[in-house]
């Protein structure tokens, strides 16, 4: 009795299967029908979707080095290339954003001048400290990072990364 039920539910899940793809229109016919096909896309969309695509570097604005040795540098705005001290990177899922926020805070309250980012590049967690346009200020920096904080100082290192100007 059990095989004959099971036999019977198999069928009828099968039919109903059929009769689903049946009705369910195929979204890639749909698509590559002779139709028009539009999308409405609400203004704060649109501007969130600017802001970002404005905030991204352009491939197009970084251009190569000059002849007199110049750095080449991508401005966008508010951003340039420079350097930022890296006093923290985990992958760890469960302690790594809180260590990166516990360690910002923890700089923060010995160098409020300088700022402080916690930013999530998968899978990693990160804390960088400051907005550096040349390599030399950024190691006097992490120099000055190493000898407040023993503990980060294996993992305080200078990145290159886009700064934000605060002329």
């Amino acid at each position: 009795m059990n095989t004959r039920y099971l036999t019977l539910l198999a069928a009828a899940m099968t039919s109903l299967a059929a009769m689903a793809e049946k009705d369910t229109p195929n979204i890639v016919a749909h698509i590559m029908a002779d139709s028009t096909n539009s999308v409405v896309q609400p203004a704060e969309l649109y501007q969130r979707l600017i802001y970002i695509a404005d905030d991204e570097p352009s491939r197009e604005a970084a251009a190569p080095a000059s002849s007199a040795g110049e750095a080449a540098t991508s401005t966008s705005g508010s951003h340039q290339a420079g350097y930022r001290v890296q006093v923290f990177s985990d992958n760890n899922t469960r302690t790594a954003k809180n260590e990166a926020r516990t360690k910002a805070r923890q700089v923060s309250a010995r160098f409020p001048q300088l700022s402080t980012y916690v930013k999530y590049t998968s899978p990693y967690w990160r804390l960088k400290v400051g907005d550096f346009r040349s390599r030399q200020e950024a190691d006097e920096v992490a120099d000055q990072l190493r000898k407040a904080f023993p503990a980060f100082s294996k993992e305080i290192r200078v990145v290159r990364d886009r700064i934000n100007l605060s002329d």
